[in-house]
């Protein structure tokens, strides 16, 4: 995406999470449907099912994908591994970062 436009302090703000986002915005942003649940699930293993399930609550809210995947707020991946009854949150195995 051209961001040769966007001011320095734009360009280092846009894509990344400047801050955690609130509980309405995760409600909104992190909702996970039927779909997107069921989309989420069919991946391979735990660690896998929240990634992806974290990364399309990412791509709603900042309308792009993060350049490191891992530059999510633990807030984020706690909210979504609930709503997604990840696996590994809910099985006791060992969970991934951050959940």
């Amino acid at each position: 995406m051209p961001v040769s436009f966007l001011t320095t302090e734009q360009r280092s703000r846009y894509g990344v999470f400047n801050a955690v986002p609130d509980i309405a915005q995760l409600s909104a942003f992190c909702h996970l449907d039927a779909d997107d649940r069921h989309r989420a699930m069919a991946a391979k293993d735990a660690r896998s099912q929240l990634g992806l399930a974290v990364q399309l609550g990412t791509a709603r809210f900042l309308n792009c994908f993060l350049d490191d995947p891992e530059d999510v707020p633990t807030e984020v991946i706690d909210y979504v591994a609930t709503r997604c009854s990840c696996r590994a949150c809910a099985s006791g195995a060992t969970p991934p970062p951050g959940c």
